[in-house]
């Protein structure tokens, strides 16, 4: 959720019932259940056993409890080694399936109770046995962080409301040994896919109790800083040295027979940027770059030893923002103007690469709901026509960009920025340029609702509506989101009416009633919708790409 996270993990909530249908309903294996399925081998040659995987990061973990982070760095090492009641299918932004569950749960028609069947026989890697315990102990751990450690737990808070007696979790009941009740106090649509999230995947009660895992100092919480990361997954935590590496091995004995990793071990290593990812990547330095530029994907295609990985579906949004009680883009004819002076494919062919499509809704297609808008596209002489009729003598717009950073969805927000500006002017427009650092002033300046234009973009926590619009457009304690201004209650009780129902034909008729009053609205223009491109040396085997990031190595192999 957080915009200048590294990225998601996703994030981190489709619907009630996610993409994949009716909780309960039998659904395909995680890769690290059914590798067969998911690219185990390439070409049809037999996978090879063994090997060391270095995978280079676009910055340093976060910390090792999977509870306390939210950066994309630290999901993707823990999406190896952790695992939770249900995952995101490989490749997938949306489709859930069952993991230390045995199957999707069953939900009571109030939309309150999910109960959970577990898989049996299952082990941490500290040889403690998975259970029903096991689930309360994380759960209820989470319910009741002591404050420190709530600063730093922020998807739970966020996905249920907050803590202790504010969260929306009533209770988490063990009815056996192999069987978890979970009840919320007010029916929640997009419960089932954040519990794909990695700060709800579960660790071992015996870890956290003897590794400090509830000290609110997190310096000295042992379980974050050196001892943690211990779960069920395919590979197990051996060492975190911060600024070097981070370090798993293949867990012999992982509960999958199926599942079992083709790798020896992969090393993650931190580098400063995404550029110096590749750099490291064409010198051999490293076997896989997670997050590539762009342009630096359009030289990876003429190098033969590197292939380029298909992410599929894109997960993410760049915003042409405007605040909606700044004059002029309080006019709605002003906004609409806008939306047809920006020429979104000229933008994708000079910094994308290719790697992104124009927008035509704040979130993208395979987002569950997703409808298409008909937004403004380019036309100039629209635009034009539009300024006139608005009553606004020589709009003028102060527009601003981030200086010092690279996103997802915002590869060169300095040529962005430059590219808009020279068709905002031709369609008529005044454009005042300002730029500031990224972090804080630029995020903490728009998140107040200070600026009247500007870039800003979003990567998903889960394919949901309400992780895109309600994220963007959401009332906040009761009152318009600063950020944007925008007003309209029929939207924002619209939203809150979707995220409450508890079936799926409700929850679709009310999402796309949502979407079509900010269409017609048209508070900011969203630009375009990129795949972040990954690339790996060509003797790289079995990686499912995936556009949330939730990709998984243990049907990774090496071909040399």
């Amino acid at each position: 959720m957080l915009k200048w996270r590294p990225l998601p993990i996703a994030t981190g909530l489709v619907l009630l019932l996610a993409a994949c249908g009716t909780p309960g309903a039998s659904q395909t294996q995680n890769a690290s259940q059914n590798p067969a399925g998911s690219s185990g081998a390439s070409a049809g040659a037999a996978a090879k056993e063994g090997g060391t995987l270095v995978v280079a990061l676009p910055g340093e973990i976060d910390n090792l409890d999977p509870a306390l982070i939210s950066d994309s760095n630290s999901s993707y090492v823990m999406n190896q080694v952790m695992e939770g009641l249900v995952g995101l299918h490989p490749g997938s932004i949306s489709q859930i399936d069952p993991m230390l569950a045995e199957s999707l749960p069953t939900a009571s028609d109030d939309g309150l109770t999910y109960t959970f069947t577990l898989r049996q026989g299952v082990k941490f890697h500290d040889g403690t046995d998975f259970n029903a315990d096991a689930v309360v102990y994380n759960y209820e751990r989470w319910i009741n962080f002591p404050k420190g450690l709530q600063d730093h737990a922020y998807y739970f808070g966020a996905v249920f409301g907050g803590f202790g007696k504010t969260t929306n979790v009533e209770s988490v009941t063990a009815n056996g040994e192999f069987e978890v009740a979970i009840k919320l106090r007010q029916p929640q649509s997009n419960f089932l896919i954040s519990q794909t999230l990695t700060p709800f995947f579960i660790s071992s009660p015996t870890a956290l109790k003897a590794n400090d895992a509830n000290n609110e100092d997190i310096s000295k919480n042992a379980y974050s800083q050196s001892k943690g990361m211990v779960g069920t997954g395919p590979f197990k935590f051996k060492e975190w040295v911060s600024g070097d590496h981070v370090t798993v091995d293949k867990n012999p004995d992982y509960w999958n027979k199926d599942g079992i990793a083709h790798l020896d071990e992969i090393v993650f290593r931190p580098f400063a940027d995404q550029t110096a990812e590749f750099n490291a990547l064409s010198s051999s330095d490293v076997d896989l770059a997670q997050t590539i530029a762009p342009v630096d994907a359009e030289s990876a295609k003429s190098d033969p030893n590197i292939q380029i990985i298909d992410r599929g579906e894109s997960c993410n949004v760049a915003n042409l923002a405007m605040n909606d009680t700044k004059p002029p883009m309080d006019n709605h004819d002003i906004r609409e103007a806008v939306g047809y002076a920006v020429n979104k494919q000229s933008y994708i062919d000079a910094f994308y690469a290719g790697q992104a499509k124009p927008a035509d809704n704040w979130m993208p297609p395979a987002t569950q709901f997703y409808k298409a808008l008909n937004l403004p596209t380019y036309d100039l002489a629209k635009a034009k026509e539009l300024i006139a009729s608005s009553g606004v003598a020589n709009p003028t717009i102060d527009f601003w960009y981030p200086s010092d950073v690279a996103r997802p969805y915002m590869p060169d927000p300095k040529g962005l920025f430059e590219a808009i500006q020279r068709d905002l002017e031709a369609a008529g427009f005044t454009v005042k340029p300002h730029t500031a650092t990224w972090n804080p002033d630029y995020l903490d300046a728009e998140s107040r609702g200070d600026y009247q234009m500007w870039l800003i973009g979003w990567t998903c926590d889960w394919a949901g509506p309400d992780n895109f619009i309600t994220t963007f457009f959401g009332y906040k304690d009761g009152k318009p989101n600063p950020e944007f201004g925008y007003k309209n209650d029929e939207t924002d009780k619209t939203m809150r009416d979707a995220l409450a129902a508890t079936d799926e034909a409700t929850q679709k008729t009310l999402w796309e009633k949502a979407q079509d009053l900010l269409g017609a609205d048209l508070p900011t223009v969203p630009l375009l919708h990129s795949t972040p491109p990954a690339a790996a040396q060509s003797y790289v085997k079995g990686i499912v790409g995936s556009g949330a990031l939730n990709e998984y190595f243990n049907t990774a192999w090496l071909d040399k």
